[in-house]
């Protein structure tokens, strides 16, 4: 993943550049972000996790082994006040020995203000340009196109295909 910096209100952020593909149009835009968080297991414990990155649509969270393709769990971010947001998340696709892409389930318009919040707060804490709406829609990037031979061949470009068709799905 390659990264470029742009500048908002004077204050340097670095923002994500997308490897060639199809045009497509994100829903929410992606921020790269590493808040710490805790996946509930069905027993109730607390397992620490990091999100890499995060939409309100979904997001890139670290490893986990006992986490498969297709698995439902709960996430748990912590919000500003000191409370947790827990979202039902379901693995959509796991990068090996790198990280599990989940989209967030049935999360309510209230739900994605506080994920809006989190976000906010993390980018303020970390310096960065918080004039940022998690709710806009994203520019449109226009890609180049690529082969479904390029997809397959260029490993890293598979992955970036895949979190990208996770954070921008809708369901």
């Amino acid at each position: 993943m390659k990264n470029f910096y742009c500048l908002f209100s004077g204050k340097d952020c670095k923002i994500t550049r997308q490897m060639p593909s199809e045009t497509i149009q994100r829903r929410y835009i992606r921020f790269s972000l590493d808040i710490p968080a805790f996946r509930r297991t069905e027993r109730g414990e607390k397992i620490s996790v990091t999100v890499h990155q995060i939409s309100l649509g979904g997001c890139l969270m670290s490893w986990l082994d006992d986490i498969y393709t297709g698995d439902e769990f709960r996430l748990e971010i912590p919000l500003p006040n000191g409370n947790f947001l827990p979202l039902h998340c379901k693995a959509l696709y796991k990068f090996p020995g790198k990280g599990i892409g989940a989209k967030f389930l049935d999360i309510t318009r209230f739900e994605q203000e506080l994920l809006a919040k989190i976000i906010t707060d993390v980018l303020e804490k970390e310096g960065l340009p918080v004039s940022v709406d998690p709710f806009a829609a994203p520019p449109p990037y226009i890609k180049d196109r690529i082969t479904e031979e390029d997809k397959l061949r260029n490993p890293r470009l598979k992955e970036e295909v895949a979190v990208e068709k996770i954070l921008s799905s809708d369901k």
